[in-house]
């Protein structure tokens, strides 16, 4: 029987002594169990651990039942004498004991249980060890990874540092070599700006070279035609007559006034710059040149090429029909002044007395104030008409209306290129101003005096009915006060006496070889003493009949020819041959 030392102090009683020895065996197998454990702990297997494990239990177990059998065994044997009690205590006891038996069976059992939980908790340490060694390995490596990535970003930052010192070596490298580049682009934009320069002034010399050679070859040409068509003074008169070629004796009287008109022909023989695309105009030149040739032994010349040209650029002088000289020489000097350098003129009648005028666009010019009329007009002109023909042929008429309303004065100015007056009217206006009568005692048109058309030119209309005015105050059509006035004459004026169309009014027309104006002329200073020089009379009983013959006064000799087409004969003054009605008179500034 086993019986603790324990139990037996409980129960009053003197224990047993003790043997050494088992004291001793115990602490070495304590010492020993460490042992083990240490070298079990030290080894990381999970096998031999189990197996040690499961040894030691054994062992235990064995040497627990061995040492506790054999002690009592021993007390019995050696403390029989001592022992005494009735049977009922020693099964008492033996009951107590079989109980603390039991009790110890369990509390052994409880500690292979312990064992065993402490195996399985021994077992979970280690495998928490084993996580907490690998996440420590992880944190390890992590700690190495973070170290090695702080490395990397150390040398990186060093790489970028070295790269930002080189780019900046660089950029400076770079912003030298743009300077460089900059001196050199600049350095050749000076070299460029010096050759331009250069080649400028090589172009201006150039140019000046070519300007000069073009201007000798321009008066080598005008000399070679001063010596072609210059006639010396007390030189023979060059008379060529002009061929009909299908009822154009209207054009070759027009085209013998023209040719006799002086600084006109003077300019087209000597200056005129020869353009074949100016053909109207270039047509002319040839025409004069055939006319004005001192080597000409021909007598008269067929305008063929000119008449051509003329169909072409006006259909009103197509084929063979009958013609004013009139409508003529208007196209003729519009054609030559456009083709000369000059803008198209818009022709407006705004007088009841049929004037050819030409008048300007106004704008917002005020047309009260006569001044800045004037000066608006001067400057329109200069811009738009500055060309020989417009030098030669055209002057300013100034007009003036004044409302009948609010009476306020409007003013105009328009360019004019010949002056024409209706006979008929002048004498009807003459007769209702009691000057004349209608018709003589033998039942004839009376005589019209030159000087009488001016006066007509200048009379008072009242436009009223259709001919109403339109007046910028009164925002309305008004009957109207309307006059018209010479501003200033042309070096050459052209006058068209207009007998009418169909049955020519027939009348006399006194006309002045010298016709002075000042009583007409506004500005005086310009021109206002003319002196004859050419005549187109009519003959035939209608305008769009009969035959244009032209008096001129020859420009070598100053004498008076009769030119009919292709014949040229010497006469005296032309208004003193009654085989004709004068019908266009030609004047110039003297």
């Amino acid at each position: 029987m086993i019986i603790k030392y324990d139990h037996l102090r409980s129960l009053g009683k003197k224990p047993f002594k003790e043997d050494p020895s088992i004291g001793k065996k115990a602490s070495k197998k304590k010492e020993d169990n460490k042992k083990k454990e240490e070298i079990v702990e030290n080894k990381g297997k999970q096998n031999y651990k189990n197996e040690i494990i499961e040894e030691k239990y054994v062992n235990v177990k064995e040497e627990k039942r061995k040492s506790k059998n054999g002690s009592i065994n021993n007390l019995i044997s050696t403390n029989r004498t001592n022992i005494e009690g009735d049977e009922s205590d020693i099964q008492f006891k033996n009951q107590t004991s079989e109980k603390k038996i039991e009790n110890v069976n369990k509390k052994n059992n409880t500690k292979d249980k312990e064992g065993e939980n402490n195996k399985k908790g021994k077992e979970h340490k280690k495998d928490e060890d084993k996580k907490n060694e690998k996440s420590k390995e992880k944190k390890k490596g992590k700690g190495k990874l973070k170290l090695a990535y702080e490395n990397k970003k150390e040398e990186i930052n060093k790489l970028e540092e070295d790269l930002r010192k080189k780019e900046n070596k660089i950029k400076i490298k770079i912003s030298k070599e743009n300077i460089k580049e900059e001196k050199l682009k600049k350095e050749k934009e000076d070299l460029k700006k010096e050759k331009e320069l250069f080649d400028n002034s090589f172009k201006q010399k150039e140019n000046e070279l070519n300007e000069r050679e073009k201007k000798l070859a321009q008066k080598e040409e005008k000399l070679k035609r001063r010596i072609e068509f210059n006639v010396p003074p007390n030189s023979p008169p060059i008379l060529i007559g002009l061929n009909n070629i299908g009822a154009t004796c209207y054009m070759n009287a027009s085209l013998q006034c023209f040719s006799n008109t002086k600084k006109l022909a003077e300019y087209f023989l000597f200056d005129y710059k020869v353009d074949k695309n100016k053909k109207l105009s270039y047509e002319f030149y040839n025409v004069l040149r055939n006319l004005w040739k001192k080597e000409n032994n021909n007598k008269s010349y067929s305008p063929t090429s000119f008449k051509e040209i003329l169909s072409k650029e006006n259909p009103l002088f197509k084929g063979v029909a009958a013609n004013d000289s009139k409508d003529l020489i208007n196209f003729l000097l519009e054609r030559f002044h456009l083709e000369l350098g000059g803008k198209k003129i818009n022709k407006k009648n705004k007088s009841n007395n049929n004037k050819n005028s030409i008048e300007d666009e106004i704008g917002n010019i005020d047309q009260t104030n006569e001044s800045q009329m004037l000066n608006y007009f001067f400057d329109n002109f200069k811009e738009k008409y500055n060309t020989p023909i417009s030098n030669f042929f055209y002057g300013i008429l100034e007009t003036k209306s004044q409302c009948n309303l609010c009476k306020i004065i409007k003013f105009n100015f328009q360019i004019y290129s010949f002056l024409e007056f209706p006979l008929q009217q002048v004498n009807q206006y003459l007769a209702s101003q009691g000057k004349k009568p209608l018709l003589t005692n033998d039942g004839r048109n009376p005589d019209v005096d030159l000087y009488e058309c001016f006066e007509y030119n200048g009379k008072i209309d009242l436009m009223t009915g259709e001919n109403q005015m339109y007046c910028n105050k009164c925002n309305k059509l008004n009957d109207s006060l309307f006059s018209t006035s010479i501003y200033s004459g042309p070096n050459y004026l052209i006058i068209i006496l207009n007998r009418g169309k169909g049955a020519v009014y027939e009348c006399k027309v006194n006309f002045p070889e010298q016709l002075n104006l000042i009583n007409y002329i506004t500005i005086k200073a310009i021109a206002v003493v003319y002196e004859l020089y050419a005549v187109i009379s009519h003959l035939g009983p209608s305008s769009m009949e009969g035959h244009f013959v032209a008096y001129c006064r020859n420009r070598i000799d100053n004498k008076w020819y009769l030119y009919n087409d292709a014949t040229v004969t010497l006469c005296s003054r032309p208004q003193q041959y009654n085989d004709g009605l004068p019908y266009i008179l030609f004047y110039k500034a003297i």
